[in-house]
């Protein structure tokens, strides 16, 4: 089980993940996605002008955003 504070959910096919956005030492800002089981880890730098929320979270999942 993961720690799921200061992270966001999504379901995706059945599947839940935990999301969040963290800034590296660059202060570039990263989108972090976690399956609960831990089974799977993705790190995606992305535009600061574009809105993130669930659906673009899927999107990266099923390969949209690659």
């Amino acid at each position: 089980m993961i720690s799921t504070k200061g992270k966001r959910k999504v379901v995706y096919e059945g599947n839940t993940y935990y999301w969040h956005i963290k800034k590296d030492e660059n202060e570039i800002p990263w989108i972090h996605i976690v399956s609960e089981d831990k089974s799977l880890y993705m790190k995606r730098g992305f535009d600061k002008e574009i809105s993130i929320g669930s659906q673009y979270i899927k999107d990266i999942l099923s390969g949209k955003n690659d």
